[in-house]
């Protein structure tokens, strides 16, 4: 069969489109987005129509992706010829399959014809919509292939089982399923020989609980006696107390209101304790409880207004206030900036033609602004770079003395340790010993010796002593000399190097001074030396000059317009620029007066409004201050509750107030009441009261209930335990009945298993007899594109193999694996040759068409040469219609 032409009314993307077919290969070439999927799709739709399922959820089906966005009319014709007849196939497609429309027209006659229905695809090429997918239709990145039930029915030559076929799937999974039924290992949804086995296991551990549940139910029968015979002896001593109950009563009759009011008023004088301790300080009036009320309610109004203004002024965001510090701008001003701005423009449009270019301006605006406090003459600026050529000399000539300096200081200091150390000689040493021998001496002579010889030594001892320390002080006296010397000279030498370091520092000062002033008035960028910084200031005056000059000329030519445009710009900015600065923005440079008056209005307007509520939040939190003060002075009079808040501070003090008058006047009202009674009556208090011995009768009937529930409890337990005797009784039985139902289970998941054994064998029975043709097919079509002539790329044809699912397999270096170690290019490449073999076994004699959708987008050149080689030749055999968007794969 071949196909001839068709047309396209409106499908996908595609409108009113027609195209003719030629025989052999057909090659489409268009760019991305074009349409060549949707036009792939088309040829398939004419054929099989579009798929529908109403549970669009699950994916995005054809139908839903090629209908008409605008809701028109879908659908189209293909005219085709096979078995020597031409026909046309029109069909149109609506949201479901039922809007659907198919006609079949003999093209030579164009009458309706009955040769084929609706069907026509699956009738033609005696496959389904999946297996047609699967072979002769290959979309774009789905090279690869899979068994299906209608293939193996075609490959087989089976049409007339072909039901038999499609239905072996669902009877191999009904089987698996069935037996998966009985041996499913799951927790939560175990198979029946699980869940029996399970059930027997449960019923053999319940079974074994049996003597210990008897032995059980004979102790709880024990405990049951017990306790019914403690609950008789309660049961008397209740009627004996009932009877001391019914003497006493009569007795307390007339001391029963008595007893009350006193336990009364011990109730009162306790609650009335705390509310004099709370009202220590004093008890308020009501008026000024009153006044404290309309406090704490003004104090409320005023924060509930605080709260108002903060939350509008929060809502309206955050106020720029930088440029109104100084002062914000009235009405007047901004109609008569407005006004200005307005000229500006007017005078703008007028010099246009004669300004100089956006650069020269940007850069004369920028010089202007340099030169804005001084433009030097070249005298100045030749002083100056003198002068700068000086200080260089007058810094290498301070950092010089400094260094000398540096260095006299510490030969001073190393001198002065050195004299220090030597300050204690040999000779201040040795005279000192002496001294002390000569005084030694002369006393023990005076003392031990007679008096003539002892008054000689003892005077000749004093001689030595005044010789040794006239000699001490000449020493020290020459050592000290010397030392006062070397000072002076090393200090006269740091003094003259001091001068000459503060005269050069003096004149580097002054000369640095001059050309800083000088430099001040222009601003620079950070350099090294202020050499650097003149050289920057030359050039920029040599520019500066020219550029002026530049303007001068072009300004002759409108200097009119110009004058006036300069000084109303200049008035304008001199008035608004202050606020500009504030922004950030330099007008000057930049311009857009108009833009930045809208938004200076908008944002005074903003920063007043902020203003005024400012002023109200400030008089409301003076009056809130104030008045907190006076409050928290009266609340902390009071030991209230910190976790009240100070509206509930302020009600308790009222509420306890009426509490405490209340109670006061209640309690001196029993205390009249008990004192008449007791001027009445006799009461004899020591005896014990009704209500101890009701209150005894309570507790009594409490452990009689207590014991009954107890015995209740017990029999319950005891009648649930002798159940559970007799329900173990009787398990033996079922689990006689479990085992012998687990035996049937067994048998059937034995006969299920080997039914799935048998149908896996059956299949791969009948599948072997048409995997060879598929086998040589593949090696044939590898051998052409990747053969000795092809791209070599150094695997064996013979190492490649198809399995009964048309998975492609790889047998290298001893072990088989699948096609998914391949790179993706040869991966597409040999599922290419799979396509095609597959193509031949399943059309052996008649030829139907081949439609490939771009995919060869994963190959490198050479395969992709090599695989337009092998379609051009199988072209020559049957139609072939290639999509693609590149002219490398052509």
């Amino acid at each position: 069969m071949k196909l001839i032409s068709c047309y396209i009314a409106h499908f996908g993307k595609i409108d009113n489109f027609s195209y003719d077919f030629n025989e052999g290969f057909n090659s489409i070439l268009q760019e991305n987005g074009w349409g060549k999927t949707t036009f792939s799709v088309f040829m398939k739709a004419m054929f099989y129509g579009l798929e529908y399922s109403p549970n669009t959820k699950k994916k995005l089906l054809e139908r839903n992706h090629y209908l008409p966005w605008d809701g028109s009319k879908c659908g189209g014709n293909i005219v085709f010829v096979t078995k020597g007849k031409e026909y046309r196939i029109e069909r149109t497609f609506g949201q479901t399959d039922k809007d659907d429309t198919f006609a079949l027209y003999d093209n030579v006659t164009g009458l309706l014809s009955q040769d084929y229905t609706e069907n026509i695809g699956e009738e033609l090429f005696r496959v389904d919509r999946d297996s047609f997918e699967k072979s002769v239709y290959i979309p774009q990145l789905s090279l690869g292939t899979a068994m299906t039930d209608s293939l193996n029915a075609k490959m087989g030559d089976l049409a007339s089982a072909k039901d038999d076929i499609s239905n072996f799937d669902v009877a191999l999974k009904s089987v698996k399923d069935a037996r998966t039924e009985y041996t499913r290992n799951s927790k939560i949804n175990p198979g029946k020989l699980v869940a029996i086995k399970t059930e027997i296991n449960k019923c053999k551990e319940e079974y074994e609980k049996l003597p210990a549940i008897e032995e059980s139910a004979e102790a709880m029968s024990c405990l049951v006696e017990e306790k019914q015979a403690t609950l008789d002896k309660l049961s008397a001593d209740k009627i004996k107390l009932a009877e001391t109950i019914q003497l006493q009563s009569k007795r307390e009759q007339e001391l029963g209101a008595y007893k009350l009011h006193k336990e009364n008023l011990k109730q009162e004088q306790e609650k009335i304790a705390s509310l004099e301790e709370f009202f220590k300080a004093g008890l308020p009036s009501d008026d000024e409880l009153a006044i404290l009320e309309q406090t704490e309610r003004d104090l409320s109004v005023h924060e509930r207004a605080i709260k108002v203004l903060t939350e509008e002024r929060e809502k309206e965001g955050e106020v720029f206030e930088k440029p109104f510090e100084t002062r914000i701008p009235d009405e007047t001003e901004f109609a008569m900036w407005n006004k200005m701005a307005a000229n500006l423009s007017e005078l703008r449009a007028k010099a246009e033609h004669s300004k100089l270019s956006e650069e020269s301006t940007r850069q004369l605006t920028e010089l202007k602004f340099f030169f804005d406090k001084l433009v030097p003459s070249d005298e100045q600026l030749a002083h100056i770079e003198r002068q700068t050529t000086l200080i260089t000399g007058l810094e290498a000539k301070v950092d010089q003395s400094n260094e000398r300096l540096i260095t006299l200081v510490a030969e001073r200091d190393a001198e002065e340790k050195h004299s220090r150390d030597k300050s204690i000689s040999v000779w201040h040493i040795l005279g000192t010993i002496l001294l002390v021998i000569f005084i030694l001496t002369g006393v023990v002579f005076a003392q031990y010796m007679d008096d003539y010889i002892g008054r000689f030594i003892e005077i000749g001892s004093f001689i030595a002593i005044g010789i040794d320390l006239v000699l001490l002080a000449i020493s020290g006296r020459r050592a000290r000399v010397k030392k006062l010397n070397a000072q002076a000279e090393f200090a006269e030498r740091i003094s003259e190097e001091e001068s000459a370091l503060e005269i050069s520092r003096l004149e580097l000062r002054e000369l640095q001074e001059e050309c800083e002033e000088f430099l001040s008035n222009f601003l620079l960028t950070r350099a090294s030396t202020m050499q650097e910084n003149v050289y920057e200031i030359r050039r920029k005056l040599d520019q500066y000059r020219h550029l002026l000059e530049e303007e001068m000329s072009r300004h002759q030519e409108a200097e009119g317009t110009l004058d006036e445009l300069a000084d109303l710009q200049l008035e304008l900015y001199t008035k608004i620029q202050p606020f500009a600065s504030a922004y950030g923005i330099n007008l000057y440079d930049m311009g857009g007066e108009y833009e930045f008056l809208a938004q200076l209005k908008k944002d005074a307007d903003k920063y007043i409004d902020f203003l005024a509520k400012s002023e109200e939040i400030a008089r409301h939190s003076i009056t809130i201050t104030t008045m907190t003060k006076d409050i928290n002075n009266i609340l902390a009079q009071f030991p209230l509750d910190e976790s009240l808040d100070r509206a509930e501070k302020v009600q308790d003090i009222g509420i306890k107030k009426r509490e405490y008058l209340s109670m006061n006047e209640r309690i001196n009202k029993l205390k009249d009441d008990i004192h008449k009674f007791e001027a009445e009556y006799d009461v004899n208090e020591n005896v014990q009261s009704v209500d101890d011995l009701q209150q005894q009768q309570i507790l009594l009937d409490e452990q009689i209930m207590d014991i009954n529930r107890q015995i209740m409890q017990e029999k319950e337990n005891l009648s649930a335990t002798l159940e559970d005797v007799e329900r173990l009784s009787d398990i033996s039985e079922q689990i006689e009945r479990l085992e012998y139902q687990e035996k049937e289970y067994k048998k059937n998941a034995e006969i299920l298993s080997k039914t799935e054994d048998f149908l896996q064998r059956a299949r791969e029975s009948f599948l072997s007899k048409y995997m060879q043709p598929l086998q040589n097919g593949l090696h044939k079509y590898l051998g052409l594109i990747d053969g000795p002539d092809g791209t070599n790329s150094g695997y064996s044809i013979e190492d490649f193999e198809l399995d009964m699912d048309l998975n492609i397999k790889l047998s290298y270096s001893g072990s088989t694996k699948s096609g998914e170690y391949l790179s993706q290019g040869y991966q597409d490449l040999v599922a290419l040759c799979s396509r095609l073999a597959l193509v031949d076994v399943l059309y052996p004699d008649e030829k139907p068409i081949l439609i490939l959708d771009d995919p060869f987008t994963n190959l490198d050149e050479k395969k992709i040469k090599e695989s337009l080689k092998l379609l051009n030749k199988i072209a020559t055999e049957r139609q072939t219609i290639y999509f693609t968007c590149h002219e490398s794969r052509l």
